[in-house]
């Protein structure tokens, strides 16, 4: 069959039942730029509007419903809506509000932080990752008087000035593979800021150890994802983890184990008792707030107690202690829901639910697109992965290159016009299964996706 001189249209049937998101899309760009509350949320056509949420799906402003997996990015590990969330939510709200002084709900849901991380003594809140890995930085560089952060290469860290490095590049603005060079993500940041921080090769012992040492006089801190879902799912290979304990141990080097997305949903310790590693100081958010706007950095006492001044008096000076604050950090709400979500997750079967059907959905994922002959490479750990466009071997961030990013946005183009949702339509992104998954929804998702395979391999 001869192909018509016109590009196909992937998003033909997401639009064809989106018509009041398209008109409603106007608005919200006359009022925030690209229509949505945060850029990761646009794509084209345009995204669609939602309006309910329950259990695995959600319902846009059209009344259409999808099967999800995007799952607010991670947060939803319970199902949308759960009931004993929302009770607890609405319990919280009708007994007080905001207060600015301390609450106990605060303190009920840190110490069950404490209690199901080990690697943490002392913890803070906050309100968003970003905040969490900002706060978590700042802190190790007061412990240990260095300014230098390390990261890997792709990897992101939160949308502060010190995190959006060596995020996503160019080959050629990334210079070397084994001694990567720092590059900024997105305009207005410093190039001073850039100075401080040092990208490394993921998965790359050689290339990591050489790195290290080079800038371990002035470094304060590693910060890294022990899964790095921030370029889809690279996973830890050949001890990799326990090579870089070690090494930061020897070189005096906080290691801050970056659990934004791993936090609480790799496991109730989290990746770090999945991996048994014990970082000096860990940051969570997403699962840990239910749905709700919780995050937070702890670990050793030693290291948390450079935000508390010295108690003599005349200690009391402006440089005398690393400052953390925040109107809503520990709001009552927000803890009420992270607390009755921690409590879910230490006390059933969560876990082994999730992970079955995330067993189920990835790995049939993998089948199906065999089936197709399509080149595919699906990852994941637990309940959590992604789809790469490519047979490439995926274990760097320069591996993630050979996907072909635009065939995937077709893909979950096709998929979200059938009803599934796999993520967002960015190739470094990752998606995931929930409490509320079940088998019959994995089983029909799987049918989807290999309808959407088939229209993204032979269109015509």
């Amino acid at each position: 069959m001869s192909k018509p001189d016109t590009e196909y249209d992937h998003a033909k049937r997401l639009r064809e039942k989106t018509t009041r998101s398209r008109k409603f899309h106007d608005r919200a760009e006359a009022v925030t730029p690209l229509g949505v509350e945060s850029n990761v949320r646009a794509f084209d056509p345009y995204p669609f509007y939602i309006e309910e949420a329950e259990g695995s799906y959600v319902t846009d402003m059209d009344g259409n419903e999808y099967l999800d997996f995007l799952l607010a990015l991670g947060p939803v590990i319970l199902g949308h809506t759960h009931s004993e969330v929302a009770d607890a939510v609405a319990e919280q709200a009708r007994k007080c509000d905001l207060t600015a002084t301390p609450q106990p709900i605060a303190f009920e849901y840190m110490e069950k932080v404490k209690e199901m991380t080990p690697s943490i003594e002392q913890v803070r809140l906050a309100n968003s990752g970003s905040e969490a890995t900002m706060h978590a930085m700042r802190v190790a560089r007061s412990y240990t008087g260095n300014d230098i952060i390390a990261k890997p290469e792709g990897g992101y860290a939160g949308a502060h000035d010190y995190a959006l490095q060596s995020v996503y590049a160019s080959e050629e603005a990334m210079g070397p593979e084994d001694e990567p060079n720092t590059v900024s993500y997105g305009t207005g940041i410093p190039d001073v800021v850039s100075d401080t921080v040092v990208a490394f090769p993921f998965n790359d012992k050689e290339a990591t150890e050489k790195i290290l040492r080079k800038h371990a006089d002035d470094m304060a801190a590693v910060i890294i994802e022990p899964v790095m879902f921030s370029c889809g799912c690279l996973k830890p290979r050949d001890g990799y983890h326990e090579f870089l304990r070690e090494l930061t141990e020897e070189l005096g080097i906080v290691l801050i184990w970056d659990e934004v997305m791993t936090g609480f949903r790799l496991g109730p310790q989290s990746a770090q008792g999945r991996f048994d590693i014990t970082p000096d100081m860990t940051t969570f958010a997403k699962v840990a707030g239910g749905g709700y706007q919780m995050a937070g950095f702890g670990g050793k006492k030693e290291i948390m107690q450079e935000i508390a001044p010295p108690k003599k008096k005349e200690a009391h000076k402006w440089n005398t202690a690393a400052f953390h604050g925040g109107t809503y950090n520990g709001h009552p709400v927000s803890a009420a829901a992270g607390l009755k979500t921690l409590e879910i997750l230490d006390e059933r079967d969560v876990y082994e639910h999730i992970e079955e059907m995330g067993d189920r959905l990835f790995t049939g994922l993998q089948e199906v697109a065999d089936d197709v002959g399509i080149d595919v490479n699906v990852q994941h750990i637990g309940s959590m992965g992604q789809v790469y466009m490519t047979d490439h071997d995926i274990h760097s961030y320069r591996d993630t290159w050979h996907s072909n990013g635009e065939q995937f946005a077709d893909w979950w183009l096709e998929a979200a016009g059938r009803g599934v949702l796999f993520g967002n339509p960015m190739q470094g992104e990752r998606f995931f299964t929930t409490y509320t998954t079940t088998e019959e929804q994995v089983d029909h998702a799987l049918e989807v996706a290999e309808e959407a395979f088939r229209a993204v391999d032979h269109p015509y």
